[in-house]
């Protein structure tokens, strides 16, 4: 059963990633400079400068690819998606607990979708279980 799942769970990324591929030409995507290490995903990632991409942007249960500048390190994120103003500028907001951030939402320049992380079960109560958060935003100038 649980090779059936594995293999399933592959295809599914295989057609993902080949269909992000041929819609690259239409993906949206924005550059961030990310000053600090962050989890995304239940993956922790380096401080450095990521391409974020916006995978089947025409669903309404996007996906988003946080990827190294150099390939070394990359995440893929599923998004529920929050209607609110239109950006001025593309932004990344993180979530502090004591010294871990937490990759929380991304929006684009110009659009009034924000793309919310789902958050992993590990994640929540890693939230809960702290008592301070603050939120961090980073802001792409575009």
């Amino acid at each position: 059963m649980k090779r059936i799942i594995s293999i399933t769970f592959a295809i599914i990324i295989f057609a993902t990633a080949f269909t992000a591929g041929a819609q690259q030409s239409s993906a949206q995507r924005v550059i961030a400079n990310i000053p600090f290490a962050f989890t995304a995903n239940s993956k922790t990632l380096p401080a450095g400068k990521y391409t974020i991409t916006v995978l089947n942007s025409s669903s309404d249960r996007r996906a988003l690819q946080i990827r190294s500048m150099n390939g070394r390190f990359s995440v893929m994120v599923l998004t529920n998606t929050l209607i609110g103003s239109v950006a001025d500028n593309a932004k990344l907001v993180f979530e502090r607990y004591d010294d871990r951030y937490y990759f929380a939402q991304a929006q684009l320049a110009g659009d009034s979708t924000t793309l919310a992380a789902l958050r992993s079960h590990k994640d929540q109560k890693h939230a809960v279980a702290t008592a301070k958060k603050k939120t961090v935003v980073v802001i792409m100038a575009g």
